[in-house]
């Protein structure tokens, strides 16, 4: 081989060297096209959780079935749709091959042995309160690089809390099919609510729903109380209506005052999500009269 051949490929060795070295600095600066790029097939199981990732633009592969008084957001309405945590379709979840399956923290129980079994990964979302509703969304905006859409979410959804020194009592009741209810404390998503619109929840204790009979919330005698439906809400409502009939309910302040509310989705839900301002806004209004 010649000096000049020798020479040539000295130069073109050196190139190839540089253009390697970029390469290395460009894939080094952008983490999208490293192996910690976000997981493409993703299933959400709530409507809440759904709203959250539409809002984030975030592609999805599955959808719950929304419920009588939800919607899908338009991007997702033509996904396979995997049930809810009324009736989850698990083997549907499995055949859309996800890479992961979001719950509800509220809800993992209904999912997770069985997807665990099929050694499908799963991860937590908090919806319990509006507070760990904006945690979430700042946390998934970062795990899919949509830290500018998270954050604009989050300012959305801040509300200025009331602060009165006359607060009224609440009950705020979550009836089951059947008629029996569980009344909901300041842990719960709409008790929370509740109190920050300026209401005094009557339900104490570390959870977000405990037990009291009719004679414990009439003892407490509170201004106002909200229903809410957990499913079935027709049915639910109507037993309402026919328990508030009832002597004993009616000679508690709320019911005598015409002070009962029902409190229906899709505004209020079992979770915290994005109709939580307009939520608010209505607790206010029901506080107020």
């Amino acid at each position: 081989m010649s000096k000049k051949q020798l020479t040539g490929l000295s130069i073109l060795f050196i190139i190839l060297l540089v253009l390697a070295g970029g390469w290395i600095w460009l894939v080094s600066q952008n983490p999208a096209n490293t192996t910690s790029s976000p997981t493409k097939r993703i299933i959400v199981t709530t409507n809440a959780q759904a709203q959250v990732f539409d809002q984030l633009a975030i592609p999805l592969v599955g959808v719950p079935t929304p419920g009588e008084q939800q919607t899908l957001p338009t991007r997702y309405a033509k996904l396979p749709q995997v049930g809810n945590h009324v009736a989850p379709n698990l083997e549907k979840m499995s055949s859309l091959k996800p890479d992961v399956v979001y719950l509800d923290s509220a809800l993992v129980d209904d999912y997770q042995q069985k997807l665990a079994s099929d050694h499908i990964a799963t991860q937590t979302l908090d919806f319990s309160t509006l507070d760990t509703l904006k945690s979430s969304i700042t946390t998934v905006g970062k795990q899919y690089n949509k830290q500018t859409e998270a954050s604009q979410l989050v300012k959305q959804l801040t509300i200025k809390p009331v602060k009165q020194s006359s607060r009224p009592k609440v009950a705020l009741l979550m009836g089951m099919p059947g008629g029996s209810f569980l009344v909901g404390t300041q842990h719960s998503y709409v008790g929370d609510l509740i109190a920050k619109a300026g209401g005094d929840v009557i339900g104490t204790g570390d959870s977000a729903y405990t037990n009291l009979n009719a004679e414990q919330i009439a003892a407490e005698n509170p201004d106002v109380i909200i229903t809410m439906a957990h499913a079935m809400p027709d049915n639910v409502f109507k037993s309402f209506d026919a328990l508030f009939a009832q002597n004993n309910w009616q000679a508690i302040k709320a019911v005598k005052n015409g002070h009962v509310y029902q409190a229906k989705e899709p505004i209020f839900g079992m979770t915290a999500n994005l109709n939580a301002p307009k939520a608010f806004n209505q607790l206010k209004t029901w506080l107020d009269k």
